[in-house]
């Protein structure tokens, strides 16, 4: 059996969902594929920097994220392991909602916008047959199809199964990091209670030697407890189970020693990722483009990724908006040019920021030296939040894409 559309979008995550909703609304013809069901959790530090509302609103679905009640969050503050700590502004107003929330509400978007989504719709192959790009399709019902589409756009996420026939670059580099991340609630003590409080309106980060950790509130009274691990910790473990994770962590960290002991677990398991790395990849290959992270993966510690992805889908969307109904091959082979430039100009920079700032900051003296300095200065920490952000939208016309 075979399907044909004009466009098919592999993953309904961010990226995905937001570009299938761009591109619907345009009055393409858009397949979106999830291989997962919603909702379900996925592994992100959760929060959503100042500028993604402004992203959201493009996109069509802001008001329908508020209507969730995400946490209101304006200032970030860094942890050195001595416990020493660093106030400063974001620049604006960000927002801690769980991926278990945002990511259903924006594929839901995309399917109110007219794209044609699927969950549990697993590719497990793509490829190229007389101009056309041919999907391997397992259905949530079990059925095997293929699809055929003009233009492919892997929005799969960080790392995928397809990445392998593409031989892509970043596969062969490093990749020496694990995260977890476990949702929480305050411990029903007075200390609970006064450190979720002190919580609030604030992201922080913990550094310690060979790793960081993120605490932000989200949606409905929780704490999200994200953490990158790099493999010389993980040597030190008998296993990266949670209690173990949070013992090392509390030997390093004079603040999460505090932290920690004042939250419960709000769920049975945690969510975890090894072979985590941050290496340029390649945003297109042989008419089929990469968005989101699976064209390239900022550093989580810069809180900028879920923005990006949004951007990404934007600047995308505006590339083919211009393009015609039927994709012919030379516009295809153009789009991929186009989008490798585009997104090089717009991300490259901030992704080797993101990176260098990773690296130092990874270095417990650099660290407390970094704290102490911002402590004293706080517009260094503003400075360095500007460093890894986006530009400003508010002023580009409604029908302008990031791309220009």
């Amino acid at each position: 059996m075979s399907e044909n559309c004009e466009i098919a979008v592999i993953g309904g995550g961010i990226a995905g969902s937001a570009l299938a909703a761009l591109l619907a609304r345009d009055g393409r013809d858009v397949l979106l594929l999830e291989q997962d069901e919603f909702p379900r959790h996925k592994l992100c530090g959760e929060f959503l920097s100042p500028e993604s509302k402004r992203l959201l609103e493009r996109v069509g679905c802001l008001r329908e994220v508020l209507a969730l009640r995400p946490a209101r969050i304006t200032h970030g503050r860094f942890f050195a392991p001595s416990g020493r700590d660093a106030l400063f502004g974001l620049g604006g107003e960000a927002l801690g909602l769980s991926r278990w929330a945002l990511d259903e509400t924006l594929f839901r978007h995309a399917g109110r916008c007219g794209a044609s989504e699927h969950e549990g719709a697993k590719v497990n192959r793509i490829e190229e047959a007389g101009g056309r790009r041919r999907l391997r399709v397992e259905w949530k019902d079990g059925r095997r199809t293929t699809v055929e589409a003009r233009l492919v756009v892997a929005a799969y996420g960080r790392r995928s199964s397809l990445d392998v026939p593409f031989s892509r670059a970043f596969l062969r580099e490093p990749a020496p990091y694990l995260g977890l991340k476990r949702h929480h609630r305050p411990a029903d003590t007075e200390t609970g209670r006064r450190r979720f409080s002190e919580l609030e309106g604030k992201v922080e980060i913990h550094l310690f030697d060979g790793g960081y950790c993120g605490l932000s509130q989200v949606e409905g009274g929780r704490v999200n407890v994200c953490v990158l691990l790099e493999k010389e910790l993980l040597k030190s473990l008998a296993a990266p189970r949670w209690e173990g994770v949070c013992a090392a962590m509390r030997e390093r960290s004079a603040s999460l020693r505090e932290r920690l002991a004042a939250l419960t677990p709000d769920e049975d398991g945690f969510h975890a990722a090894a072979g985590l790395g941050f290496s340029p990849k390649e945003t297109s290959r042989g008419g089929v483009l990469f968005a989101g992270d699976a064209a390239g993966m900022i550093a989580p510690l810069c809180g900028d990724g879920q923005a990006m992805a949004l951007e990404s889908a934007i600047m995308l969307a505006g590339l083919i908006a211009p393009l015609p109904a039927s994709l012919g091959d030379d516009d295809v082979a153009g789009l991929g040019r186009s989008w490798d430039e585009a997104w090089s100009g717009r991300f490259d920079e901030r992704l080797r920021r993101g990176r260098l700032l990773q690296w130092a900051l990874l270095w417990a003296p650099a660290g407390e030296t970094a704290v102490r300095v911002i402590s004293g200065i706080p517009r260094l920490g503003e400075a360095l939040v500007r460093a890894t952000r986006g530009e400003d939208l508010r002023n580009e016309p409604a029908g302008a894409t990031l791309a220009a």
